[in-house]
């Protein structure tokens, strides 16, 4: 009987207000989060225009943002100041430009193999130049040593031979000389023209003359190092081939008449 009327005691009138507390707050906040959601509703969906009034203040901000309507590209791109009209012209440019870069690279790449292939030519013109000076100082030292050698003549020996020489032979000797000169004047006229012209179309004149390449050797060895190798710059990789080639022959040819002459006179 004691266990039957503590049950049917009434509550603690503290408790139950504090639960009815609790349930009132939880019902404020429900109908909140549903005025909320009404309202954000109300604002994607852009009743009354009411996302397109506050558009301008809450597309930056974060979370907020995500109410707003969706919006044409043309009203994004004026928003962000883009310099296009439509998400399709900015395409288009984008696509131009993609094209540009790639004609770009293309045309990098071709200047990288052309300098590539200009260096090797610098390399190999290199090589052609130190060989001539090292030629032109075996000439020198052979001048030297023809006169000046221990076991050549005095210089008196020189001078009287010059002097006693058959007049036949001298004028025979004259004539060729003169003959020579004249011949490499008309060398040296001819690379004095080429010298004038821009190094592209002396190289294809020179080019012309593939019938006689020791004639247009003769003309290159007429000009200066820098000269002729900026003419043999320009022409085709093989003539420059055959030019370097028979300036060779030339060369040896030179030497093997030197040596000739020296055990002839032996």
């Amino acid at each position: 009987m004691a266990k039957k009327d503590k049950k049917d005691a009434p509550a603690n009138p503290d408790e139950e207000s504090v639960i009815s507390k609790i349930g009132t707050g939880l019902m404020v906040i429900l109908i909140i989060l549903v005025w909320l959601a009404i309202f954000a509703l109300l604002v994607k969906m852009d009743v009354g225009g009411m996302g397109t009034a506050l558009r301008p203040l809450i597309k930056d901000v974060p979370i907020l943002n995500l109410i707003l309507p969706d919006v044409p590209d043309d009203v994004l791109i004026n928003e962000e100041n883009y310099p296009y009209k439509n998400i399709k012209e900015a395409v288009e440019v984008i696509k131009e430009l993609e094209a540009k870069v790639d004609a770009l690279e293309d045309e990098n790449g071709s200047y990288a193999r052309k300098i590539l292939e200009l260096q090797a030519e610098v390399d190999r013109l290199r090589v052609y130049e130190e060989e001539y000076e090292a030629f032109e100082e075996r000439v020198r030292r052979f001048d030297i040593n023809v006169v000046y050698n221990s076991q050549a003549p005095e210089i008196e020996e020189y001078k009287k031979y010059y002097e006693e020489i058959n007049p036949e032979t001298a004028a025979e000797i004259y004539r060729q000389v003169l003959e020579q000169l004249a011949y490499d004047d008309s060398i040296k006229q001819k690379a004095n023209i080429l010298k004038t012209m821009k190094p592209g179309n002396a190289a294809k004149a020179l080019e012309e003359m593939t019938a006689d390449v020791e004639y247009t050797c003769k003309i290159l060895l007429c000009l200066k190092v820098d000269e002729a190798a900026a003419i043999m710059d320009k022409m085709d990789t093989l003539f420059v081939a055959r030019v370097v080639q028979t300036m060779h022959d030339m060369d040896e040819a030179w030497y093997e008449q030197i040596q000739a002459n020296l055990l002839q006179n032996q």
